[in-house]
């Protein structure tokens, strides 16, 4: 089952449930909530509120703006845009106050909701105090403290106008501080309200033990604001109860926070309410708390992950416990997020089971709890928020929120789901609880690689390797152990990774940055081993390995390779749109295109000519040899031998991933002709894979039965249709080829359609003419998942039963993907 991360559902609020349900999570650590400590109040005011602010950066209008949405497919919320500076503002004049100097500036920005600044640090004296107020008036305060990094960004206000106050000790140079762009907000904190079928925190639930306990829960929930590839954020997270209190660490989703830098341009709002139960208004009285946190540890695969405050909470916030136990099918949850950014909201259901989700582009190898909400909803900015039950009288966070189904509304209820921190703990728990972090014989986090200087040997990019890079007789030695590798690139290749174990692993592939790229559980039905395979370019990365169980240890080896494969992958049905009848279908693995040519003989028969290894030549295209083939019938059994005979020569020239040039002889006669790829419906995604594609769900490939050399199926898969191409013999045992240009999915998963001869004219005919179309029978497919007896709805695996009539004979054959040459492709719908 599909499913999406942002936006999220909304969902119907129908009946209220109490939360408290005995036994309802299995054997547990418990962390009880606590409240936070007393800070001094923040400064409410500039020390120099008469003085005029210089002009420092004024913008025009946004012409790139926000809008609400999610940033990507799965994505956070979209709210704003980095808008660099025309010239970067340096703060070069400094007043003399009591206990130091401060600076004093305006920023502007045409129509903005709201502004950030972005200080560029040089050489500082010292930490710094930063005040700034935007329309409304209001006073934030925060820290710049030049040990947390050379790039720091301040907090939010209202409005297109922001003064700014920089206060400093010592008298910092002309170099040492700059304004270097400017978070633009488009989207305000109620531009985009929560649905009216959300249901605030202020509502009572009927229940005065479960109200007391969200009364409590929400002072531990905020909503944060980020920065990521040029674009502003929002998402919800938790301040969670540890060991180390009082320490300050958050968790959010992996999807809203992934990076070190992310990470320290947070700004985070607390308290945020609406004014009334019933009332949509958002109160003015809520506290924002800026500097950044550090980034703890993260991991794509439960979409979770932990920082560190640079700031202490809020007075009157609260650390929530949390609890480690599997939730049982039926448990009454509850959810506290902030709803299209908005004002914090509650929600109510019951956990109803696990699924696996994914988004438009990326799959997750961890179940997650899939959540039914019968009263409130949760949003897009809800992302990251906790998911708690009702343990001792308080609320105990149990899940992140990864997510919900795309395109809900308040009158079309679904679900949300949600990460599991009984997962997600054993991998933190070094870095939240007083023992020392234990000694492991790899790196658990690519924070702890990422800076490091390359090893010549170690890192040489797998691109320069006569073979794969072997990692052997690693272990994953306790619950929760994660390990992580580096390797390099110095050019574009496609890059496998897998492990070999007698163990069930997930293996994660990252960027430079420690961003998740792609994960995957099981690389095929053959074993529990991971299997990844990506066209990347020349960089480093990472590869993550873990264990499927949060708690499973054991032994593995995991080796990486490169393969030289170009830019592009060619496998399709392509044509000339102008010359109707004739087509190429090309298969395309590593370096080599298996070409199928059906086109018409000088008589107007239909013929078929093969090359079955185009390879790929020093200017990018693809030559072979071209062969005409005879054979037994096409109902002939047993199969008998064929006769292929060299009949010229092909090749393919490739303008892009679309256009190309075919240019073939056939005894002596030469064809030149444009061609590009054939749409009849949604194109599948073809990527490459050096796993046997037991788990693709799309079945566009090459096809045969390796008992009976010489005869092939090609199938090109678009939404629920496939266009079938067989190539075969007739009695007279030339080669014939039928088609079935119009498969369409069937209720029980089959594909079925009617089955056509063609004529028409000679392959080398100028101008083209008109084909004449015979329908001769039909053909059906049924495609199995992982065995011989379950059908694979909508296609997908690698075996299959092929059944067609021709004139009223039958023939059945089993068949499988033709594999000729590493990496193959894959394609996925």
């Amino acid at each position: 089952m599909t499913r999406h991360r942002l936006p999220l559902a909304v969902v119907f609020a129908a009946a209220a449930l109490l939360l408290h349900v005995p036994g309802a999570v299995a054997s547990a650590q418990e962390m009880p909530p606590r409240a936070a400590l007393p800070i001094a109040q923040a400064p409410q005011a500039f020390r120099l509120p008469n003085a005029a602010p210089a002009e420092a950066i004024t913008l025009g209008r946004n012409l790139h703006k926000a809008t609400g949405a999610a940033m990507y497919p799965g994505g956070p919320q979209w709210v704003a845009t980095v808008r660099a500076a025309p010239v970067p503002f340096k703060l070069a004049s400094w007043r003399a106050v009591d206990g130091g100097y401060v600076t004093r500036f305006r920023l502007s920005a045409e129509g903005a909701e709201g502004l950030r600044a972005r200080f560029d640090l040089g050489t500082v004296p010292g930490a710094m105090e930063v005040r700034a107020a935007g329309d409304d008036g209001r006073v934030f305060t925060m820290t710049l403290d030049p040990m947390l990094g050379n790039e720091a960004w301040g907090p939010w206000t209202d409005g297109a106008t922001q003064v700014v106050e920089v206060f400093s000790t010592v008298r910092p140079s002309a170099e040492a501080l700059t304004v270097g762009a400017l978070l633009n907000f488009d989207v305000g904190p109620t531009t985009k309200a929560a649905a009216s079928c959300t249901v605030s925190t202020l509502c009572s639930t009927g229940n005065t033990g479960t109200d007391a306990a969200i009364a409590e829960a929400k002072k531990s929930i905020m909503r944060i604001n980020g920065v990521v590839d040029g674009r502003g954020f929002n998402c919800s997270a938790t301040l969670i109860n540890t060991a180390k209190f009082p320490a300050a660490y958050v968790l959010t989703a992996n999807h809203c926070v992934s990076t070190t830098a992310t990470a320290a341009s947070l700004t985070t709002r607390w308290f945020w309410e609406t004014t009334a139960c019933d009332v949509a208004d958002a109160s003015t009285s809520f506290q924002q708390v800026a500097g950044g946190m550090q980034l703890i540890f993260t991991n794509f695969n439960v979409d979770s992950t932990l920082m560190l405050m640079n700031s202490p909470p809020p007075t009157g916030a609260v650390y929530s416990g949390f609890s480690t136990g599997r939730l049982n099918d039926g448990t009454a949850v509850v959810s506290l997020s902030h709803p299209a950014a908005d004002a914090a909201r509650q929600a109510r259901g019951s956990m109803t089971g696990l699924i696996r989700p994914s988004t438009e582009t990326v799959s997750y190898p961890q179940d997650m709890y899939e959540v039914i909400f019968t009263v409130g909803a949760t949003e897009g900015g809800s992302s990251g928020s906790g998911l708690f039950v009702q343990l001792g009288g308080s609320l105990r966070l149990t899940g992140i929120l990864f997510g919900g189904t795309i395109g809900d509304s308040c009158t079309n209820p679904r679900d949300g789901i949600y990460s599991r921190f009984e997962i997600f703990h054993p991998q933190i728990d070094p870095y939240i609880s007083l023992a020392s972090v234990p000694v492991d014989d790899a790196p658990n986090r690519a924070l702890d690689i990422i800076g490091t200087p390359l090893d010549p040997v170690a890192d040489l990019p797998l691109n320069q390797r006569s073979g794969p890079l072997v990692i052997a007789g690693k272990q994953i030695g306790a619950a929760g152990d994660i390990d992580v590798y580096r390797f390099t690139l110095s050019q574009e290749r496609a890059v496998a990774l897998w492990s070999e174990s007698s163990i069930d692993t997930i293996g994660t592939l990252l960027n430079q940055f420690g961003t998740g790229l792609e994960s995957n559980d099981d690389g095929q039905t053959s074993s529990l081993d991971f299997g990844i395979t990506r066209l990347l370019q020349a960089g480093t990365y990472f590869v993550q390995v873990a264990h499927f169980d949060g708690d499973g240890t054991g032994g593995y080896t995991v080796k990486a390779q490169a393969y030289d494969v170009g830019s592009n992958n060619y496998s399709d049905l392509w044509w000339n749109a102008n010359e109707s009848g004739w087509g190429i279908n090309l298969s395309h693995q590593g370096t080599v295109i298996f070409a199928t040519l059906y086109t018409y003989d000088t008589d107007g028969t239909p013929m078929w000519l093969v090359m079955s290894n185009g390879d790929r030549q020093a200017d990018g295209s693809f030559t072979g040899i071209l062969y005409r083939v005879t054979g037994p019938a096409f109902n002939a059994s047993p199969w008998g031998p064929i006769n292929a005979v060299q009949v010229g020569t092909m090749r393919l020239r490739f303008d892009n991933a679309d256009l190309g040039t075919l240019t073939y002889t056939v005894n002596g006669a030469s064809v030149s002709k444009q061609i590009n790829r054939y749409s009849f419906g949604t194109a599948p995604t073809c990527k490459w894979s050096v796993f046997d594609r037991s788990f693709a769900n799309n079945v566009q490939d090459l096809w045969w039965n390796p008992a009976e050399n010489g005869w092939g199926i090609n199938l090109v898969h678009q939404g629920n249709t496939i266009f079938a191409t067989l190539y075969t013999y007739g009695p007279d045992g030339k080669a014939m080829w039928y088609v079935m240009s119009a498969g369409a999915r069937q209720a029980d998963g089959t594909f079925r359609g009617a089955l056509y001869r063609t004529t028409g004219p000679a392959f080398n005919a100028n101008p083209w003419t008109a084909i004449s179309n015979f329908e001769v029978g039909t053909m059906t497919l049924k495609f199995y998942y992982r065995d011989d007896t379950t059908i694979y709805p909508g296609g997908g695996g690698n075996r299959a039963t092929l059944t067609y009539t021709v004139n009223g004979v039958s023939v059945t054959k089993q068949i499988q993907r033709f594999d000729f040459a590493n990496p193959k492709t894959e394609c996925e719908r």
